[in-house]
């Protein structure tokens, strides 16, 4: 397939050992409904297949980048732009599948929303065998709410998301890469303090869950790393915070937008989290 000008949009999926679903993931991104894209797949010193994986596929659209070092999430991500050309930037992981509107769908909000320099979707969980186990749909879909839920967690989901890449570029935004947990979440609180972040409720990704995901160990010091964040940006307003009150008023966010009762035993949290709530709304950012 000849590609005529540069890519309205660039994939960046980050790779490190996903042989099963990589051929998956990268099909998805090549086909999708806007045909003048293109995907780079950063191969993090992959040991399994994944390098001839890639190099079986015949589409002058794929650009393979590989480190010879592993470097983690953010700096495979990091590495994906450094070689991505479009203005538009879509995120996937290796082991997820793009739907076939999905860029089409967000190129459109972007060349209606200029203010906006983040955009996510809702998405289907699946499984390894592809079935659609269920849809998580976002509670919050417009600025406002995303920004004040940027305080405790991520306001979109990475896989899920495009962003203007021209605008990270300008303010110097890359994935940190001290640490492999949570870096996406460091990454989207930096980016939004430079335009708007929405959420569509279209199904525009299909995340898979699968046995080498995780582990527990993993899973707690992810909270820990989330926590961690939270509190760095509940500090941007001005208010003292570490990381176990952020992660307790993590919760009581998670309550509010899901309509359950907060406990009785965080009632100086609640008052804490109402407090948060005003100081957002007057040092909230305009974006013209």
């Amino acid at each position: 397939m000849l590609r005529l000008g540069p890519p309205r949009l660039s994939f960046v999926i980050p790779a490190w050992n996903q042989e099963r679903f990589l051929a998956a993931s990268v099909g998805s991104a090549l086909s999708q409904s806007v045909h003048d894209i293109e995907v780079v797949v950063a191969d993090d010193a992959s040991t399994d297949a994944t390098p001839q994986i890639l190099a079986a596929i015949d589409d002058p659209r794929l650009i393979v980048i590989r480190s010879e070092t592993n470097l983690g999430p953010g700096g495979a991500r990091n590495l994906g732009l450094e070689s991505a050309s479009a203005s538009i930037v879509a995120f996937l992981d290796a082991d997820d599948v793009a739907a076939p509107e999905r860029a089409a769908r967000q190129l459109a909000f972007f060349a209606e929303h200029p203010d906006h320099v983040l955009v996510g979707s809702a998405y289907g969980v699946i499984d390894e065998g592809d079935h659609v186990l269920g849809i998580e749909r976002p509670v919050e879909t417009v600025d406002a709410a995303l920004r004040f839920t940027s305080l405790f967690l991520s306001p979109v989901h990475l896989t899920t998301s495009a962003m203007r890449a021209d605008v990270a570029r300008k303010h110097g935004v890359v994935f940190p890469t001290e640490g492999r947990i949570v870096e996406d979440y460091r990454f989207v609180s930096a980016l939004i303090r430079h335009g708007r972040v929405a959420n569509l409720p279209d199904v525009l990704t299909y995340y898979r869950r699968h046995d080498a995901m995780t582990s527990r160990q993993f899973e707690r010091e992810g909270w820990q790393g989330f926590a961690e964040a939270s509190a760095a940006n509940i500090r941007s307003l001005g208010v003292d915070c570490d990381a176990g009150l952020a992660a307790r008023l993590a919760q009581v966010h998670l309550a509010k937008i899901a309509n359950r009762p907060v406990p009785q035993t965080e009632v100086l949290v609640e008052s804490l989290y109402e407090t948060l709530r005003q100081l957002h709304e007057t040092q909230r950012p305009a974006f013209s």
